[in-house]
């Protein structure tokens, strides 16, 4: 019986404390990670109270960064939440591509949230401009460039448009409906009014108003 406890003491000791030690270490660095957000004041329920509030925009993109790139510590509807704050950020700062970026990844999360739709809509729109002041300046000669030019914006009108009828299914608006029937009239779809009211009535389900929090 001696010899078997002085066998433990001799042999078993070194690799039970070396385990022990080995153990705190791994519940260290996991607690280090776990809480580095909370001790940077940036968790979830930080995001909440920030998120609306924010006076320095810049600040809380960066914050709300950081805090989604732990996703894997985050619940499905706060990285949709998040995603959203961010792209509607870089929309107040006059930054659409970033917002763009953002909105899209909200989307993935709900697709059916009316003011993404309305927001991505407009983007879009924005876009347009751009490439109709372009086309403008093209000769009428030179039709292999307007035919070109033309492409990329039907392109744009073809983001536009799903967005569009969507908000407006969920929020109809007399403004929001005079700029699809245009949309659809420059591209030259052959939509009619009747046909446009009965695809927004088939898009009016599932209509999500306000982002589930949790």
């Amino acid at each position: 019986m001696k010899l078997f406890l002085l066998y433990e003491l001799y042999y078993l000791t070194p690799k039970l404390l070396f385990m022990n030690r080995f153990l705190c270490i791994v519940a260290m660095m996991l607690s280090i990670g776990l809480s580095s957000s909370a001790q940077d004041g940036n968790t979830y329920e930080d995001f909440k109270m920030y998120r609306n509030t924010a006076e320095d925009k810049p600040e809380a993109i960066g914050k709300m960064k950081v805090l989604l790139a732990d996703s894997a510590h985050l619940k499905p509807k706060q990285v949709t939440n998040i995603s959203y704050h961010i792209g509607r950020l870089f929309e107040e700062l006059e930054l659409p591509d970033s917002a763009e970026i953002y909105y899209v990844k909200a989307l993935a999360g709900e697709p059916n949230y009316e003011v993404i739709h309305r927001a991505l809509g407009f983007i879009y729109l924005e876009r347009t401009k751009v490439v109709t002041a372009e086309m403008g300046a093209i000769a009428d000669r030179d039709t292999e460039k307007r035919a070109r030019v033309y492409a990329k914006y039907k392109s744009l009108v073809l983001k536009a448009l799903p967005h569009f009828e969507k908000y407006q299914a969920c929020d109809p608006d007399e403004d929001t409906l005079a700029i699809i029937m245009s949309l659809h009239k420059s591209i030259k779809t052959g939509e009619t009014d009747a046909s446009v009211a009965e695809r927004l009535k088939k898009l009016a389900v599932n209509c999500v108003t306000l982002l589930d929090d949790e």
